[in-house]
């Protein structure tokens, strides 16, 4: 009777320590995917030098080549969107993300030259693209509230509709800068339900066209945890 007993007891031992690595795994990383839309403002202290495109006049073969700026300030406003990844309900990995913005304002026309060629372009008429890539950041949650910073990088396109006089004529062309991005963002965000917040984001650009050359800043939903 006492070897059955036993016999029993080592078999459900033996199941139990059976049970037990069937349902134990190896912990995982826990993370999730965020994503983000918003619309907000930004200011660029100084418009860089920007590039002409050949143009064809009624005078003459103008040739690709840079345009001075007299390096104004811009103030723009529009929309953003942006996917992250975190990891642990702590770290963040910024990954694709973009802005696109309008000039807003009144500026006077610029007057320049191209190969001693006279021209002209309108601030207002001023578009910005960016385009954000990989960062790394650290965020931190406090109830219904969650405080984040982030570095990122990317490139950033200006556009501004331009002129090349050829006598009495004008000839219409697009100048252009491109930059490479990196700016650091702040965050603060106020959780509506579990996967809506409402935030806060600024964006010092660290780098644009030239070293501390503007900012952002504006109001987004994101969704996630």
């Amino acid at each position: 009777m006492r070897g059955t007993t036993k016999r029993v007891m080592r078999m459900l031992a033996s199941a139990g320590m059976l049970a037990v690595c069937l349902v134990a795994r190896p912990a995982a990383a826990d993370y999730d995917l965020q994503f983000a839309a918003g619309f907000g403002a930004g200011y660029l202290r100084k418009t860089p030098a920007l590039e002409g495109p050949g143009v064809s006049t009624t005078a003459r073969e103008v040739p690709k080549g840079p345009v001075a700026s007299r390096g104004g300030a811009l103030t723009m406003l529009g929309g953003t969107f942006d996917m992250q990844l975190t990891f642990d309900d702590r770290w963040m990995l910024p990954l694709l993300g973009g802005n696109l913005s309008w000039a807003v304002g009144s500026y006077d026309r610029v007057a320049s030259s191209l190969d001693g060629s006279s021209v002209g372009y309108r601030p207002h008429t001023a578009f910005r693209g960016d385009l954000y890539l990989v960062g790394f950041g650290r965020r931190w949650k406090h109830r219904r509230y969650m405080f984040s910073v982030a570095a990122r990088t990317g490139f950033s396109r200006l556009a501004i509709d331009g002129s090349v006089a050829a006598g009495a004529e004008s000839t219409q062309m697009r100048l252009v800068a491109n930059t490479f991005l990196f700016q650091i963002e702040a965050e603060g965000c106020r959780r509506l339900d579990p996967e809506r917040r409402i935030c806060l984001h600024v964006a010092p650009r660290i780098y644009e066209h030239e070293a501390i050359n503007g900012v952002t800043f504006g109001l987004r939903m994101e969704w996630g945890r």
